[in-house]
């Protein structure tokens, strides 16, 4: 979908995207979740923007706000009326978080707030290695999207092709800083070993 990572900050892509994309674009238009969220900093993250969703998957809403726990009532106000609304404070690797997890349509969405810019929280960093995997080897695409329709998450997924050992969203992160051709040398390597 996206021609470079940027694009990935722009979600009116989806529209341009798969049937999946292009049903995602359509909820956030009639639903406007972003609008209810103008006031922060926010990005759409996850399986949706890198096309790899199957049935079930959620629209993942970053949010980027100094104190998180204090987004609780903007969250109640905005969403509390959406079906299965539910908010909760959780402590993450990298700092206190509020989650907010409901339904628009029948897709579920998951709003994660943050004080991190969202560039730098970890769904963010995630998805940008997860979609630069994805345009070096696009035939990984069809065999996350059987793992996950099996029910294993997409980075557990994505560490099982390629034999990434450890834990599975730590060891996606340890490929952020790696250079494409890096990137392209280990798809070789274990991705072209995993796929005969």
């Amino acid at each position: 979908m996206a021609e470079n990572l940027s694009d990935f900050r722009d979600w009116s892509l989806l529209a341009r995207g798969s049937a999946d994309q292009r049903r995602a674009f359509d909820l956030l238009i009639h639903h406007r979740p972003f609008d209810r969220l103008s006031m922060y900093e926010t990005g759409l993250a996850g399986t949706f923007p890198i096309d790899l969703a199957v049935s079930g998957s959620d629209l993942d809403i970053l949010v980027q706000a100094d104190d998180p726990l204090a987004v609780g009532p903007v969250l109640e106000a905005a969403f509390g009326g959406e079906a299965g609304y539910a908010c909760r404070s959780v402590r993450v690797t990298d700092g206190p978080a509020l989650v907010a997890r409901f339904r628009l349509g029948d897709v579920p969405v998951e709003i994660f707030v943050q004080a991190l810019p969202v560039a730098r929280q970890m769904g963010w960093r995630h998805m940008m290695v997860e979609a630069r995997l994805l345009a070096l080897a696009p035939a990984l695409r069809p065999a996350v999207r059987g793992l996950k329709q099996a029910g294993i998450k997409t980075e557990p997924a994505f560490a099982q092709l390629l034999a990434l050992p450890g834990d599975p969203y730590q060891a996606l992160l340890g490929l952020e800083a790696l250079s494409d051709s890096a990137l392209a040398d280990l798809l070789a390597q274990r991705w072209s070993a995993m796929s005969k």
